[in-house]
């Protein structure tokens, strides 16, 4: 691990670009997340609409995870939201939070300061809550890449909060001024969800099991593999530059995530809003020596170096992209 001292957690900002560059990349507005939701919204209207004149059962199945993904990825508007910066106006960053959490199953509230936490010790050993150990098999890769462990946090973590328990590593990072709005938060979502199962027994419909749950859990394995990427394999250093990776999906990936791919950019400055990370990328590059793979790539690179580990019977979790 590096002790460099220029580089110290908890982080507290970079002092990388003059405030004088930095400042036209921090204005925020409506328009562009407007746009950008309207969009995606738009692509799991498009397919949900696709999935209930597919008659082919296997076009169906295929066209049921494209719209799982869809619906996964709506991830990247909540972390915008909770960055405050998807909205210029405050109150519809937290409205948009809200109803993107609740049809993730996501608690808004938690997943603000779990993510604040994350951002101030990114890939701390033991102060960061989102960092992903690197897999010391395949046993484990398989099991993150498919969102097992993801889904018991998410539900376990749901239920845990309507009942108002917090757990140890939770109490860190979430004031206690807040507890009773999540475990609100929390209850809220549940009535909800129950609410939910109540109209579709009653009217027999499996509306929201096809167009829904059913596609939430096909579509989160391939968040998980865009997610992975972001810090898997990168140095436990509180460094930026190099405890975080940037990566270069397909141009509809990068839509998709909201821009998250320019992981560096984001995690060095993260009040820029997602839709000018494009250009604040070619401010950043310079200053970086990093490599910028493939999605793909790093998978693949994550898989030969388990081998590598099982092979030599060691633990190395650095990767050389």
């Amino acid at each position: 691990m590096k002790t460099n001292s220029e580089y110290q957690w908890p982080y507290h900002g970079s002092k990388l670009i003059p405030k004088d560059k930095l400042k036209p990349f921090l204005q925020r507005d409506n328009i562009s997340g407007l746009t950008h939701l309207s969009i995606h919204l738009g692509l799991i209207l498009f397919s949900g609409i696709l999935i209930s004149i597919s008659s082919n059962i296997f076009i169906k199945i295929l066209v049921m995870i494209a719209h799982g993904s869809f619906i996964a990825f709506l991830y990247a508007g909540l972390h915008e939201c909770i960055h405050k910066s998807a909205f210029k106006n405050k109150k519809l960053n937290e409205f948009v939070g809200y109803f993107i959490g609740f049809v993730l199953m996501r608690s808004f509230l938690n997943g603000r300061y779990r993510h604040m936490a994350h951002h101030t010790y990114t890939q701390h050993p033991e102060k960061d809550p989102d960092k992903v150990d690197f897999p010391s098999s395949y046993l484990e890769y398989f099991k993150h890449v498919t969102s097992f462990s993801v889904w018991t946090r998410i539900l376990e973590n749901l239920f845990r909060h309507s009942f108002g328990k917090i757990n140890d590593s939770e109490k860190n990072y979430i004031p206690h001024s807040e507890i009773r709005s999540l475990v609100f938060e929390s209850r809220i979502m549940l009535i909800g969800y129950f609410f939910i199962l109540l109209f579709s027994i009653y009217f027999s419909s499996t509306f929201f099991l096809i167009y829904w749950l059913i596609p939430r859990i096909l579509g989160e394995p391939f968040l998980r593999l865009v997610r992975m990427v972001e810090h898997t394999g990168k140095d436990e250093t509180a460094d930026m530059i190099h405890n975080t990776r940037t990566s270069f999906p397909s141009a509809f990936l990068k839509f998709l995530y909201w821009n998250m791919p320019y992981h560096i950019e984001h995690h060095l400055y993260a009040s820029v809003p997602f839709h000018k990370l494009p250009k604040f990328h070619k401010i950043i590059k310079p200053h970086t020596d990093e490599v910028e793979p493939s999605i793909l790539s790093v998978h693949f690179e994550i898989l030969k170096q388990i081998w590598k580990n099982k092979k030599n019977k060691k633990k190395d979790s650095l990767l050389s992209i």
